[in-house]
This record gives C-alpha cells, sequence and structure tokens, in this order.
C-alpha cells in the first residue's frame, strides 16, 4: 500500500480552510479520540520578548485512534465558566502554527494551518490548528494507537489573575471540525474530552509552580537564597521568604526540606 498520500494532505487543508464540512452518517468509532488535558495552574504569563515562541501553560492534546492518520483538525472554544479565569493563547496574533503548538513526535506536524479567525482573547473564543505528515517521508504518518498518546501541547502565554476555572471544548470554525483523515484519504469523526483548567494560587513553597513540594523546590529555593535567583516564574524574591521574616536565610531552607519531607506545615502563610 502506497504511503504517500498527498491528495489526502490536500483534502484536509482545504476543509480546514474553506470550511468544507463532512457529512458524518455515523456516530464516531470509541477507538478514535481526542483527549485535551486537565490540570490546575497558578496564574502567571511568559515574560519573553513578542517574537518568543515560548510560553506559560502547556495543554497536552492526548489521541488514540484505529487507523494510520494523515491529518488532524482540532478546533477548540476556549471559556471561562467560573471566577473569571481565562487564558490567552500565544500572541501577537495571528502565531504560526508552531507558535501555537508544542509538537511532541515526529508525526501530525507538517502540512500546519493555524486560523484566529475573529479570536479576541475575551471569553468565549475560538481558535483552530491542523496538521497532517509529510507527504513524501512515511515515517510521519501517525501509526494506529490503542492508548493515549500525547501528540501535541497548545500554547497559552498568559493565564489571568482571576482564580476559578476554564475549559477548552470542541467547536466549529468556519465550518471546519474536528477530524482525523485517514492515509487512504477518508475523514474520520472523532470522540472528544474537553479540558478544565482550574487557576489557583500555588501552595506556599511551591517554586516552581507545579502544585506539589518537591525537591525541585528546595533546590529553586537554595538558588533563590544563595545566588539571588527568582524562581522562574514567580514575579519577586518574597515567595523564597517561607517564615515571613523579612529575609532569605537558611531558616527559609529548613522549612522548605521539613515541608518536603516531613509534611510539616509553614509557620506563616503570607
Amino acid at each position: 500500500m502506497s504511503v504517500n498520500k498527498p491528495a489526502a494532505i490536500a483534502a484536509g487543508v482545504v476543509l480546514f480552510l474553506l470550511g468544507a464540512s463532512s457529512a458524518f452518517s455515523q456516530p464516531p468509532d470509541p477507538r478514535d479520540s481526542i483527549i485535551l488535558e486537565s490540570k490546575t495552574v497558578a496564574p502567571g504569563a511568559h515574560p519573553g520578548a513578542l517574537n518568543d515562541t515560548a510560553s506559560y501553560l502547556y495543554v497536552k492534546v492526548f489521541i488514540t485512534n484505529k487507523d494510520s492518520l494523515s491529518f488532524m483538525v482540532l478546533p477548540v472554544e476556549v471559556t471561562s465558566t467560573s471566577g473569571g479565569a481565562y487564558a490567552i493563547v500565544a500572541c501577537p496574533c495571528p502565531r504560526s502554527f508552531f507558535g501555537v503548538v508544542n509538537p511532541l513526535t515526529s508525526t501530525l506536524r507538517y502540512f500546519e494551518v493555524v486560523s484566529f479567525t475573529n479570536y479576541d482573547n475575551i471569553s468565549p473564543d475560538k481558535f483552530a490548528v491542523a496538521a497532517g505528515n509529510d507527504g513524501i517521508d512515511p515515517t510521519t504518518i501517525e501509526p494506529p494507537n490503542a492508548t493515549r498518546k500525547a501528540v501535541w501541547e497548545l500554547k497559552f502565554d498568559t493565564v489571568r489573575t482571576a482564580t476559578g476555572t476554564f475549559e477548552l471544548d470542541s467547536s466549529r470554525l468556519g465550518g471546519a471540525q474536528l477530524v482525523f483523515t485517514t492515509i487512504a484519504g477518508q475523514d474520520v469523526k472523532v470522540n472528544f474530552l474537553k479540558s478544565v483548567i482550574t487557576v489557583a494560587p500555588a501552595p506556599k513553597g511551591d517554586l516552581n509552580l507545579d502544585f506539589a513540594l518537591t525537591g525541585a523546590d528546595i533546590v529553586l529555593l537554595l538558588n533563590c537564597t544563595f545566588c539571588d535567583t527568582c524562581p522562574p516564574p514567580l514575579p519577586g524574591m518574597a515567595a523564597c521568604d517561607l517564615n515571613c521574616d523579612g529575609v532569605r536565610s537558611a531558616a527559609d531552607i529548613v522549612l522548605e526540606i521539613y515541608a518536603v519531607f516531613l509534611f510539616r506545615p509553614f509557620p506563616c502563610n503570607a
């Protein structure tokens, strides 16, 4: 069987750009799905330059698929669901595919397309990304996956300071819809599990904002105390003052060690 399917790639691009919606008469096969990661994150922003494609928040995109895939389309709607919590896709817009997506595999990252039609950073908002295989390189075809495989990360520059929740759900954008395209050029309807992102202050002593106290936080605190290195992505050194005495010292390191290994609470909450 030939694995060079430029016609399938072209069909997927046309579907995405022109909004040529496929007619699906059957429900999705349970083996075909896109799952977006849910997580808890602290408010913040990536402080890089405008042309920097790094981001503050990354949301993994997992897939399962019964067929080998040449193309995938993912339209997303971002909606604040409580407390005014919200995140903004990497800007200035429009970004390229690689400004919005961090590929995690060597597949589903070629012939890339991104659309920010009417995206205005206000909830609810929509954007869409799509990509496929390199038509002359069969190793870039996505093979069948019976279990979840992380293929992309969606990138957000800013998580606003309001605490609460926001969701990343499937959507339609100009008629484009969630779809896999097989190497035979067939569009396949896809099951979808949305992402729920909870925005909350990080626990005291959690200097890398992963919502867990670990040895990594101890290392960051050592750098903060002795090397005057602010723990990214926190805005200042105050987060390193764990006993709230106004200075950074070995006493703070002792408290962090007790918290990480002995689960002792900190003596203050400031």
